[in-house]
């Protein structure tokens, strides 16, 4: 472990060895502490559990950059990259054994490697925590904006998203763990692609610090939107073809809502130029939670869009 002591606090990092892998190289994920100058809740900050979602890592880099442990109250445990190989190779699953991590906590420690990683990210992470903040983003392609609500809606709201999901979540998930074990939790889902990125990162830490201070470990008061909008149902539009996705309508609309039958975008084959597919807004109003905001290639079963009854 190394630390360092700042007089008004102490931040601190330590590595979590899992397992050696098959290159004789060791897999371990990396812990950062900060300890405040005076007593407050523990509150974890994850990240990179899908490995196609950078936004986060950069965001939560950011924020340990300019958090003053003089004004921390409490303890952050910092996990910026929980599943390293995925992260490793841009990718939403674990390629040793393409397991979607965030569909297998808490993990078994006999089990895929995947599974193993989630079980030993739960027993060294989860314990003594107050609260877990989750972040999730698009992934290397689509850009998303919205933020669940999960068993604390107060703290969802203070994430500053304009759209909030109260909805079924997905088993599996470090969230469902947190939410199990009576921890107040959050799950963002915030930028990804390469258009807004900075913009979606910069969102990001305004809503970490915010959280911070709805959950007291930080001073002053958390962001409070008038125009925030909560659904209950989300629908994904998954194409049918593979092929090209040519946008009708980008990530700039985003948190707001298009009138049914508007064009959302078209795949067409990339070598005989036929139109494969198009995707029209189903709703009269139908709010935009995920897009592509670029031409971008697409496979059978991807997330293309994703839609609300706004």
């Amino acid at each position: 472990m190394s630390a360092v002591n700042a007089g008004h606090g102490e931040r601190s990092m330590r590595w979590i060895d899992v397992a050696v892998l098959a290159s004789g190289l060791p897999l371990r994920v990396a812990v950062h502490e900060l300890r405040g100058a005076s007593e407050g809740p523990t509150v974890g900050i994850t990240a990179a559990i899908h490995g196609d979602e950078l936004a986060p890592v950069e965001a939560i880099r950011r924020l340990m950059g300019r958090t003053n442990l003089a004004e921390l109250r409490g303890r952050l445990v910092v996990v910026p990259v929980v599943n390293p190989l995925a992260f490793q190779s841009q990718t939403r699953h674990t390629p040793q054994d393409m397991q979607n991590m965030n569909r297998v906590f808490p993990g078994d420690p006999d089990g895929w490697l995947t599974e193993q990683l989630a079980a030993t990210i739960v027993r060294e992470i989860m314990p003594g925590l107050d609260a877990l903040l989750d972040l999730h983003a698009g992934g290397a392609l689509p850009t998303v904006d919205y933020t669940y609500i999960d068993n604390d809606e107060a703290l969802s709201a203070s994430f500053g998203t304009k759209v909030l999901y109260r909805g079924p979540g997905y088993p599996g998930t470090l969230s469902a763990v947190a939410v199990e074990r009576g921890v107040r939790c959050v799950v963002t889902e915030l930028g990804g692609g390469l258009l807004r990125d900075d913009e979606y990162i910069a969102a990001t830490v305004a809503g970490l610090e915010s959280a911070l201070r709805h959950l007291g470990a930080l001073p002053g008061e958390p962001i409070r939107r008038e125009d925030q909008i909560t659904v209950e149902h989300l629908t994904i539009l998954r194409p049918h073809h593979g092929g090209i996705l040519v946008p009708g309508v980008g990530v700039d609309a985003l948190g707001t809502a298009v009138p049914a039958g508007t064009v959302l975008g078209t795949v067409y084959n990339p070598q005989t130029f036929e139109i494969l597919e198009e995707f029209r807004a189903p709703f009269e109003r139908t709010l935009m939670i995920l897009a592509r905001g670029a031409v971008t290639r697409v496979e059978v079963g991807d997330y293309a869009y994703m839609l609300a009854d706004g």
